[in-house]
């Protein structure tokens, strides 16, 4: 039997029960997860500096450690090894990685719209893809955007071996378009607040000519996880989905102020170029499926047909079902 009174029990209990509701939320141990990205930190992975940052990780009880990658094969590799947690990388680069049997998949998609892109000379006068044939481009020997040319030209309609490839590494790309000594060259819509900045400091006129509107619309970039991670941990996918599209959004609402986020973090940064970078993204990211789905959706249809593309592409012997390459079930309802 209690020595306490029952009036001082029942105080004692009262109290005690207030305390766990007064302790604050970060005496609570959070679930430390690492993100890797597929290349430096940049304007376009804003969104999640921006959860970081504004604490819808740690509010969704997620302790972030958000890594650079050095390439979108490395993303998923590391993704694979269990070097990181979750992943951002090229979707193309996980259904190869799959087939060569690293089980991961795609859990939201932000690159909704294909990015890729020639940037061409205004005095190259290449208005569509019609106008390519004999002309002059530009790319590193591996370029994802190289290696998908053949299959736009099909989507386009015209004759990709008409056209003239000058190799040159990443680094002499915009000296070789500058210079007149290409047409055009190729790359990702974000790299857009870059060279079009150093295009004006060297008095050239660019255009962009966009696969995505000349019927090559393929997935690119999402967040991916292992398989082991969704079976095992659904509920870690989910919280770390939920607070990563809760801070793309945010980005997207305010692309200047992600761009600040992005500075204070990388001084190296312009935040004015992040910020453009951020508003990039959005018009990647918010597609019609994206609109009518939530951000993130992942239609099967067009996962069918990147994963068609990227077979034949990179001929991959053992094909992937597109099915085994995604999923929605970690997507907020």
């Amino acid at each position: 039997m209690s020595i306490w009174p029952r009036s001082k029990r029942l105080a004692l209990a009262v109290a005690a029960a207030a305390a766990v509701y007064l302790v604050p939320a970060t005496s609570f141990a959070l679930d430390k997860v690492v993100l890797g990205l597929d290349w430096t930190p940049l304007g376009r992975h804003a969104g999640f500096f921006v959860a970081k940052a504004k604490g819808f990780y740690e509010r969704e009880g997620l302790d972030v450690d958000i890594q650079r990658g050095y390439g979108a094969a490395d993303s998923v590799k590391k993704l694979g090894a269990g070097e990181t947690t979750f992943a951002f990388g090229d979707y193309g680069s996980l259904i190869l990685a799959r087939s060569e049997g690293i089980k991961a998949k795609a859990i939201a998609m932000i690159y909704a719209r294909g990015p890729f892109v020639l940037w061409t000379r205004a005095d190259a006068k290449i208005n569509s893809p019609k106008d390519l044939p004999g002309k002059r481009i530009g790319s590193p020997a591996g370029a994802s955007v190289r290696l998908m040319f053949p299959a736009f030209a099909s989507a386009a309609k015209f004759d990709d071996k008409a056209v003239k490839w000058i190799t040159v590494d990443a680094a002499g790309l915009y000296p070789l378009l500058f210079s007149g000594q290409a047409d055009a060259i190729v790359d990702y819509e974000v790299g857009w607040p870059t060279i079009s900045k150093r295009a004006k400091e060297a008095n050239i006129s660019l255009r962009p000519l966009k696969f995505a509107d000349f019927g090559f619309d393929i997935y690119s970039n999402a967040i991916m996880a292992t398989d082991d991670t969704l079976k095992n941990k659904p509920d870690l996918a989910r919280r770390f989905v939920k607070a990563s599209l809760e801070g793309m959004r945010a980005a997207f609402a305010d692309p200047a102020a992600a761009g600040e986020i992005m500075k204070k973090n990388f001084p190296v940064l312009d935040a004015d170029t992040a910020g453009q970078e951020v508003a990039i993204v959005k018009s990647l990211a918010e597609t019609a499926d994206a609109k009518a789905h939530g951000l993130g959706y992942i239609s099967l249809a067009k996962a069918k047909l990147t994963d068609d593309v990227v077979t034949k592409t990179y001929a991959i012997k053992m094909p992937v079902p597109a099915e085994d390459t995604f999923t929605d079930d970690f997507l907020p309802k």
